[in-house]
């Protein structure tokens, strides 16, 4: 389709930095197909072009024609948020990201969207003073309990700074024991992955759309992962991958109240940062280019990157359950319950399956080595096998024959 030829030539202009042939590029598109299904695509792409060119303007009105044309599509009210934000209309720019939030509440463009223009707000109100004592206490009070969603913020940001307790007593048992700093790091986890749920999605209602919503909802995913290491023995693995997403949302919170406070750029802050969080986030997202990002491009790739970084964590661990089957610590019933949790995760989950992507090609890569006994290539071909018709909602659907069983699987 020409119009698609067009959006593709813009999308190449854009990635080159020529923005001003996006833009003609995009414009062709909307030429040619206005009124196409994917029409809000090319405004959204023109508009975020629009603003590459300091047009903020003109990047607001293919914004607003995007949210008119899909107004369910999260992205429109992020285009539409960034556009007012760099035309200096922040309480304008507000509501646009909350407005995208209520359709993909855990969108990463949104909410660092969101964190930036709450803190140029705050910072309005309380003026640019460089010290804490000097900052106003009404924009610390409006920022900590200012809403209904500051005060929740202010509730989870209390919970995980008991989850970084919890973790570090764990590993350095000072504090607390290291079997009651595991089992209450999933506890405090699990009721905040469920206050989550509450305030996002309401209460519980015995509706399809409902449910669907909290199936797609990785809290969902998080919390059936919380609950099932909450009765089991300790295992230091299970900790991390919950810990490093709670992590980044803690750090990102904490960033934005040191702004308000007028510390972000406080000497022992700022040695901090840059001589043990940054160098340890570019560890763990392996990606050594991190350090150098701005500070809106180091949050995007964070909330992107960290749940793969997750993924990998949990698949290390599955394999890890039945490793210890080998030793006398086995522990059947929780490899089960966790197999069977990622299972259902690896339908709904890109992250998981690109790990188990990988975790295949390790392997095949050692079972298909010369010197590796070909008996081990057969078995793990027959385990893979088997492993495929389990995750395939089609497979199963087949051998169940339409009956009851296939009725009960996701997707």
């Amino acid at each position: 389709m020409a119009a698609d030829q067009a959006k593709d030539r813009g999308n190449q202009a854009f990635s080159a930095g020529r923005y001003a042939d996006a833009v003609s590029s995009f414009s062709e598109a909307l030429a040619i197909a206005s009124d196409a299904p994917n029409a809000h695509v090319f405004y959204s792409n023109r508009s975020a072009a629009q603003l590459k060119l300091g047009k903020a303007a003109e990047a607001l009105q293919d914004a607003e024609q995007c949210v008119v044309r899909k107004p369910d599509w999260a992205k429109g009210y992020s285009r539409k948020g960034a556009a007012l934000y760099a035309l200096g209309r922040y309480p304008d720019a507000y509501r646009a990201y909350q407005d995208g939030l209520k359709r993909d509440a855990s969108n990463a463009g949104l909410l660092e969207g969101l964190r930036l223009v709450e803190a140029k707000l705050l910072t309005q109100r309380g003026g640019s003073s460089p010290t804490a004592s000097s900052a106003p206490v009404a924009s610390l009070r409006s920022f900590l309990l200012g809403d209904k969603r500051s005060m929740f913020q202010l509730f989870q940001f209390v919970l995980r700074s008991l989850l970084l307790l919890c973790f570090l007593s764990f590993w350095v048992p000072v504090v607390l024991p290291s079997f009651l700093a595991f089992a209450n790091f999933f506890k405090i986890a699990v009721l905040n992955h469920t206050s989550y749920l509450f305030f996002t999605h309401g209460v519980p209602k015995w509706q399809a759309s409902y449910a669907q919503r909290l199936l797609l909802d990785p809290a969902v995913q998080a919390l059936f992962f919380c609950m099932i290491f909450w009765f089991s023995e300790p295992h230091g693995m299970a900790l991390m991958p919950v810990f490093i997403l709670e992590m980044v949302h803690f750090f990102s919170y904490l960033s934005s109240l040191l702004q308000v406070l007028g510390l972000a750029e406080n000497p022992v802050v700022t040695l901090v940062a840059n001589k043990a969080l940054i160098p340890l986030t570019a560890l763990i997202i392996s990606d050594p280019s991190w350090p150098v990002l701005a500070s809106r491009a180091k949050w995007a790739k964070l909330y992107t990157r960290m749940p793969q970084v997750a993924a990998n964590i949990e698949v290390a661990i599955g394999v890890a359950l039945i490793l210890e089957l080998l030793t006398p610590s086995r522990n059947f019933l929780l490899l089960m319950l966790y197999w069977q949790m990622l299972r259902v995760r690896y339908m709904i989950s890109p992250q998981l399956q690109e790990a188990f992507r990988v975790l295949h090609m390790t392997i095949l890569t050692v079972v298909n080595h010369p010197r590796c006994p070909a008996v081990l290539a057969s078995v793990y071909g027959k385990i893979h096998t088997f492993a495929v018709k389990m995750a395939d909602p089609q497979q199963q659907q087949q051998a169940a024959g339409g009956g009851l069983a296939s009725r009960c699987n996701i997707m």
